[in-house]
């Protein structure tokens, strides 16, 4: 059978395309691919694949588009809705679309061929040297477009499908992969849904229903369709209403039947396989929608091969994506349908296990970064993982900073879950081995509560040696903070439990850290010579390092610049000959500090230079931060006003971005007094 014995009624010209939707928001550059793309003039003309998760706002961008190039397909444009992601009852077979769109073309029924092969064909030769646009909605895979394909260059093909259509892309397809909108689009569309005044008028109250949808465009229409209901409450009500239930899903309903996220987002669930499914609820227990590959292998008990499988197929799917190697992201409210089912579906027995891998996963990898980055400190036995955790180790000290770096989020909520599930041996080693990047970074609110949570977690242990180290490393945080009454509360009590030498060594050495801070010399030296005496009786040298210079300090402050610079320079030996990176760091700040005392400005600039390279390059951006205003003084000091500013500009930026306020006020103060 062919075209000519059924030949179409040559005035049909089909029009199927659904109501164009009202606005598009964004997708500039999106729109542009298409525009460039689906145009008939190219040789070949193209097929287009708009992919991406459920509420993204695949079809708005398709039909947007489509509407707005009517005049590019004059021989008709064609839609149908494959139901791909839909209940599988409603999900239409090949033969009928292909039907359909032959009768739009005025095939008469009787010419309508009953199997799928011979309908295709006639498909083809109908579609042969037409202008048409064909526009295949909500596909589930290669299966259901292949026999839809146009025969002839005349045609386009837009299709939009939640999977990764790799099959067409085989065929020269070109894809585009829709991603939530920005913040600022995510408004845009907020204000045309429920009005640009009431956005304007209640920022705050926006700035909740943005938050909570995160730019899926879905969402943001379900919030806005529920504020536009109440056009006489303020948008207050629906932030309220999403804080006070967390933004469960339950929020995000038209209230009508006709539209909820939970539904929508169940679609793409339902497709998956039992392995697949089961790996997807599991990754909403993970505290945030961004992870690493090798967290999931230990959160699921599985091998590398088997767990890059899974993941590249729930990307395949469009559930989550991978924007970096071996790193994932899903949507906060795809995450969010993930932990909801895992709670619901789940025994509790495996839920219970899962939080427990996943949990000792951070803290092990956790163990291995800090020890790259403080190789000296002492360490008690850390706890057993658990069977199936196959932690990181890392190459060195830039990869230990950058993993900590990219999971800092993540392990304070590891810290404070382990504590939710009564593990405070986990809690108190979790703060333990932030500690140290804590304070190079200058996360000094952090470092105080995940410092204070160690300290509870010691004492419900009772662990007289656990109390003392997390008293002494509260200490210490509340010293940065400048909390300096309760840094020497809990300092004292330290103290007052520590047992053996080196142990009472460290107690000392903070606690002539705190004294001085409070500007009390005397107590602060009679607590550095202390610490001095005891880690030289327990032969830690690099203990002994950090004692000298401190000591050094104290008489460089009573003008004994001689003694002082000794002292320092023994210090310096000591760090060398170990290694210790950040002890040769602040032993060099000193250094300079003591020859700019004495008067010999070049010495002090060149070991203040020295201890800011060292600094930068551990990343100890708090420190590098004091070590720069240091430069920066003994400059100003020095007539050299051009390269003291420079480096007060840097000292101010460091502060600002560690949040420490007080001491980024006084550098822009120093700037404002600068005259050239």
């Amino acid at each position: 059978m062919n075209a000519d014995a059924y030949p179409p009624d040559p005035v049909v010209v089909p029009r199927q395309l659904p109501f164009p939707p009202p606005w598009l928001v964004g997708r500039e550059k999106e729109t542009a691919v298409l525009t460039d793309t689906l145009n008939l003039r190219a040789d070949p003309a193209s097929v287009v694949v708009v992919e991406g998760p459920g509420g993204v706002g695949k079809t708005t961008l398709a039909l947007h588009w489509a509407h707005q190039h009517l005049d590019r397909f004059p021989d008709g444009q064609l839609y149908t809705d494959l139901g791909g992601f839909d209940r599988p009852s409603d999900s239409p077979s090949t033969v009928s679309v292909l039907h359909s769109f032959l009768g739009a073309f005025g095939v008469a029924p009787a010419a309508l061929p009953s199997d799928e092969r011979s309908a295709a064909a006639l498909y083809r030769s109908v579609l042969a040297g037409k202008r048409a646009l064909i526009v295949l909605d909500n596909a589930a895979d290669l299966t259901q477009v292949a026999p839809l394909l146009p025969g002839s260059h005349s045609c386009a093909l837009l299709v939009t499908s939640r999977t990764n259509m790799a099959g067409l892309r085989l065929r020269g397809a070109t894809s585009l992969r829709l991603d939530a909108l920005s913040k600022r689009e995510a408004r845009d569309l907020l204000a045309h849904q429920v009005g640009k005044g009431r956005v304007l008028d209640e920022p705050e109250a926006a700035d909740v229903l943005l938050a909570y949808s995160a730019g899926l465009p879905l969402a943001v229409s379900l919030l806005a369709a529920r504020s536009a209901s109440r056009p006489g409450l303020p948008l207050s009500v629906t932030a309220d209403e999403l804080r006070g239930s967390d933004g469960h899903l339950d929020t995000f309903d038209a209230g009508d039947g006709s539209a909820d996220l939970r539904t929508v987002l169940s679609w793409s669930y339902r497709g998956l396989g039992i392995d697949e499914a089961g790996g997807f609820r599991l990754l909403g227990l993970l505290p945030l929608p961004e992870f690493d590959e090798a967290a999931v292998a230990s959160l699921l008990a599985l091998g590398a091969s088997r767990t890059t499988a899974l993941l590249r197929s729930l990307d395949l799917k469009s559930l989550l994506r991978q924007h970096s190697p071996k790193r994932y992201r899903m949507h906060d409210l795809v995450h969010r349908y993930a932990g909801e089912l895992a709670e619901r579906l789940d025994p509790t027995a495996e839920l219970v296990s899962a939080r427990r891998r996943m949990v000792d996963f951070y803290l092990h990898t956790a163990l291995h970064a800090d020890r790259s980055l403080y190789p000296h400190r002492s360490r008690p036995d850390p706890p057993v993982p658990e069977i199936g955790v196959k932690a990181l180790e890392f190459a060195g000290e830039t990869a230990a900073l950058g993993w900590f770096a990219a999971e800092h989020r993540t392990l304070l909520a590891m810290q404070r879950l382990a504590a939710a599930e009564d593990l405070p041996t986990r809690v108190w080693w979790f703060a333990r081995v932030l500690d140290t990047y804590q304070h190079r970074q200058g996360l000094i609110h952090d470092n105080v509560e995940t410092s204070r949570l160690g300290v509870d977690a010691a004492q419900h242990l009772g662990s007289p040696v656990m109390s003392v180290l997390a008293q002494r490393q509260l200490g210490r945080a509340c010293t940065r903070a400048g909390e300096l009454d309760e840094a020497l509360k809990w300092l004292t009590r330290a103290l007052a439990t520590a047992s053996g030498d080196e142990e009472q060594a460290h107690t000392h050495h903070d606690l002539a850290r705190v004294h001085a801070r409070r500007a009390d010399r005397e107590n602060s030296l009679r607590h550095a010579e202390q610490a001095l005496e005891l880690y030289r009786r327990a032969g830690n040298q690099v203990g002994e390092a950090h004692a000298l210079n401190a000591v050094a300090r104290h008489y460089a402050d009573l003008g004994d610049h001689e003694r002082a610079h000794r002292y320092a320079t023994i210090a310096l030996s000591l760090h060398e000959r170990h290694d210790n990176g950040s002890g040769m760091a602040v032993t060099l700040d000193n250094l300079g500090s003591i020859a700019r005392d004495a008067g010999h400005p070049q010495e002090a600039e060149r070991s203040y230079l020295q201890a800011l390279e060292l600094s930068l390059r551990q990343d100890n951006v708090f420190f590098a931060a004091e070590v720069s205003e240091h430069l920066a003084e003994a400059q100003f000091s020095h007539g050299r006003l051009g390269e003291a500013a420079r480096y007060f500009k840097r000292t101010y930026e460091l502060y600002v971005a560690q949040h420490r306020l007080p001491d980024a006020e006084r550098i822009r103060g120093r700037l404002a007094g600068l005259s050239f």
